[in-house]
């Protein structure tokens, strides 16, 4: 996995406030020592579970919760040969997916860090249509590939109002990743505005 820790902010100048700033519902910001930072909440919560599925993949130790109403999906043949070469990491991820049939499945549970209100049958059709986008444009290795389409989908989303509890907890799962500054389709996740910078807008040195 790529790390980026020398660019990383120092832990004790991470925030020198603990009280937090919701931008257009889309940005958080945080004062530190030096000035302020800004973040993509929802790249922070895609980097957090994409580091976090990936160690689950390696231990294949996914929490599970169980749903109410079992759905059953039905994909078409090519998913389904994808979902067949998928399933077992799937499965190790949290959700629990088994054949019914030809080309159908049977989804009991998903993955406990999902929380709940997720369309089940709509989450697997995006996790392997996003699968396969990866795979066409990045090629990635399979690991990979699947921790990073289930967190852009399960990650929170412009327009998510959060409260400075959420906030808090989200910099810091956040300063905690291995890579906390680079998305997962590396573009910045933090941008940092310093005291000088802001001096020179306003014309003062």
């Amino acid at each position: 996995m790529e790390t980026d820790r020398p660019q990383a902010i120092q832990v004790e100048d991470k925030t020198s406030s603990k009280l937090f700033f919701q931008l257009h519902n889309k940005y958080i910001v945080s004062q530190i020592h030096s000035g302020f930072i800004l973040i993509d909440q929802q790249a922070a919560h895609e980097r957090i579970l994409f580091e976090q599925f990936l160690e689950q993949l390696d231990q294949h130790k996914g929490l599970s919760q169980q749903s109410l109403f079992p759905q059953t999906i039905d994909l078409n043949p090519a998913d389904n040969e994808l979902m067949k070469d998928l399933l077992d990491d799937i499965n190790g991820l949290g959700f629990q997916i088994r054949e019914f049939g030809k080309n159908s499945y049977i989804i009991d549970g998903i993955p406990a860090d999902l929380g709940t209100g997720f369309d089940e049958i709509k989450m697997i059709e995006k996790i392997l249509e996003d699968y396969k986008n990866n795979q066409s444009e990045y090629k990635l290795a399979k690991r990979e590939n699947l921790a990073k389409s289930l967190a852009r989908n399960a990650a929170i989303k412009p327009g998510t109002q959060l409260d400075n509890t959420a906030m808090a907890e989200l910099v810091d799962k956040l300063f905690a990743c291995q890579s906390p500054n680079i998305s997962i389709y590396g573009n910045p996740v933090i941008v940092t505005f310093t005291l000088q910078e802001l001096a020179e807008k306003f014309g003062k040195n």
